[in-house]
């Protein structure tokens, strides 16, 4: 495969090159010499092209933490996580490449124009017509299932190509463990098709979150986490349940496409590769310039995280999105959800970001003094509101039909919010 150099493109600008190092094993970029020009600084914190470094038009180094690959943060963010990378993996073995030979650089010209947020990379590997096309949920979801369990038998064949490919387009560039889909939906008629693409008038870009582990209801899981964010003031994109064959998926609007439109994106890990707290957050808040709305909104989303019992708060899972001036703007929240794993002991169900120096058992008084070193004046009523929406659990847990066995023991891991009254 081995794709040494790819250009980097933002909408329709040239934004620089990458190429691959083998001797070092890291990659190195280069802006383009007109794109500074543009005022478009699109890696703030770590590529600033404000920097001596961008100014003189001197290369970036990669980031060699595992995390990166070796890429910049600013594009190792356009590289799917486990569910893409066996996706990957898998297109790899069955186009007889080896995978030892294959870079991070062949990666992303493998995503090419699939890739979230607004980067795109050329060249860019050709998976056969991109035009849009009709989405079997359910044949793709048991394939799905299939590839995740089964990655060393699947493979290509005249039974499954048309599958195989299919999938191959519309799921290997999100990110996050779980097997999921870009799709485009028309609320309208109800017809799904790829999202790859451009898409026609009357659709909208949507993630399918596939319900991979029928025992655990993930879906519906996210989905009552999704109106409890919203009766917390958290600010999400639409998102619905939808029923295809047995399984029940999660659906939510991306909120990386404004139509056909591409909103540039960065996540917290790429934005500021050592941030490790939620003061991190604030920080970079801060640093950005966003109106104090943002503050507030990432106050409540830590507090949410809290008290649901969202211990996946991960620096891939806070983002912020930059509109075609230049402004950036903390993205929607997304991938809230209850993420305890009841088997295992407490010290693995840890917040991923800290929180006054904790990673667990974390106080009102440890999120009060969040809240007065941010200048938040009123965080015990926006601590009160997420308390409220906590307590909705189990009615909107009821209406989605989660099994009740699941109901009380997630109930037994949110009984501590009373001591956040």
């Amino acid at each position: 495969m081995e794709t040494n150099v790819v250009k980097v493109k933002l909408w329709d600008l040239d934004v620089g090159f990458l190429s691959w190092d083998k001797k070092n094993g890291v990659a190195f970029f280069e802006y383009e010499p007109s794109f500074p020009d543009k005022g478009l600084d699109i890696a703030p914190l770590t590529m600033s092209i404000h920097s001596l470094r961008s100014k003189k038009m001197m290369p970036w180094s990669g980031d060699e933490d595992k995390l990166y690959q070796g890429l910049p943060p600013m594009i190792a963010d356009s590289l799917p996580d486990k569910w893409g990378n066996s996706l990957f993996k898998a297109w790899l073995r069955d186009h007889k490449i080896s995978a030892k030979k294959t870079t991070p650089v062949d990666h992303l010209s493998f995503i090419g124009s699939r890739a979230m947020g607004a980067l795109t990379y050329e060249p860019a590997q050709n998976l056969g017509d991109t035009s849009a096309f009709s989405v079997d949920v359910q044949k793709l979801y048991e394939f799905a299932q299939r590839v995740l369990n089964e990655q060393e038998t699947v493979v290509l064949n005249s039974e499954n190509s048309f599958l195989w490919h299919d999938l191959v387009k519309i799921s290997s560039s999100p990110g996050g463990k779980r097997p999921k889909a870009i799709v485009a939906l028309n609320e309208e008629t109800n017809e799904m098709i790829s999202g790859q693409g451009i898409i026609p008038d009357g659709f909208q870009h949507y993630i399918l979150k596939y319900d991979d582990d029928m025992l655990y209801p993930s879906a519906k899981l996210e989905y009552v986490y999704y109106q409890m964010a919203l009766d917390a003031g958290i600010e999400i994109m639409p998102s619905h349940l939808r029923d295809y064959g047995k399984a029940t998926h999660f659906l939510t609007q991306r909120f990386d496409r404004n139509g056909n439109e591409r909103i540039h994106m960065q996540t917290l890990a790429a934005m500021s590769p050592l941030a490790n707290s939620y003061e991190d957050v604030f920080t970079v808040i801060r640093h950005l310039n966003l109106p104090f709305k943002a503050v507030r909104q990432q106050y409540l989303r830590m507090v949410f995280n809290v008290l649901a019992r969202n211990v996946d708060d991960h620096s891939k899972n806070i983002a912020f999105c930059m509109d075609r001036s230049g402004v950036w703007n903390l993205s929607p929240a997304y991938d809230l959800t209850f993420s305890v794993d009841l088997a295992a002991p407490g010290y693995a169900n840890r917040h991923s970001l800290t929180i006054n120096d904790k990673n667990d058992n974390i106080t009102l008084e440890d999120l009060e003094k969040v809240g007065s070193d941010n200048d938040i004046t009123d965080c015990k009523t926006l601590i009160g509101q997420v308390v409220y929406a906590v307590e909705g659990f189990d009615k909107y847990a009821t209406e989605a039909g989660v099994n009740e066995k699941i109901v009380s023991a997630i109930n037994v891991e949110l009984r501590h919010i009373n001591s956040f009254k």
